[in-house]
């Protein structure tokens, strides 16, 4: 875009082009985008882009750094950020960067079953299981309850919508149906 007269690039094209480092792993290039954004774009960043790099540092394991550069936003992060970084402390198994942001995420989104799942994770993962237990219980004690994984499935030319549970659901006896045929096959 750079070379085409006429055309600049705007904080929406830097939203996508951080968002695909993101996704490439591009922690170097990234960061240089980022910081290019002011001085040479004069683009005020926004919380997306923030974002965007709390999510690339957390993603290339520098854990610490997207901390310290969360913690400077201008706003203060938000609980999307902070779910990125801390799905990346599940990864990693840090839980000592993980705490910190449990306690901020908590303060954020106190009703987000995901956010006692995660970190009870993470603590079940390095063999804490009393700390496990500890968020599966304050999610209970707090009346948090988790959201049922959803699908679809289209069975007949009619798209059915089914939740994870062990009981039948209604209108889903054709889907019913399939699973039982599909699973004779596979025996």
């Amino acid at each position: 875009m750079r070379n085409e007269i006429g055309l600049e690039p705007d904080d929406i094209t830097f939203i996508g082009v951080l968002s695909a480092c993101v996704h490439a792993g591009l922690l170097k290039y990234g960061r240089s985008l980022f910081n290019s954004l002011t001085p040479v774009f004069k683009i005020i960043p926004k919380i997306e882009h923030y974002s965007c790099m709390v999510d690339l540092l957390a993603r290339a394991g520098h854990l610490e750094e997207a901390w310290d550069f969360a913690e400077k936003i201008p706003g203060k992060a938000d609980a999307v950020m902070l779910s990125a970084l801390l799905a990346a402390c599940r990864k990693c198994k840090n839980v000592e960067v993980g705490e910190r942001v449990i306690n901020r995420i908590m303060e954020l989104e106190p009703s987000n079953s995901w956010n006692y799942v995660v970190p009870s994770k993470i603590y079940a993962t390095l063999g804490r299981m009393d700390d496990s237990a500890r968020m599966i219980g304050l999610m209970r004690e707090r009346g948090v309850s988790k959201t049922p994984g959803c699908s679809w499935v289209e069975v007949k030319g009619k798209v059915l919508e089914f939740y994870a549970s062990a009981e039948p659901q209604h209108g889903a006896e054709d889907m019913y149906e399939l699973m039982d045929i599909l699973v004779d096959e596979m025996i």
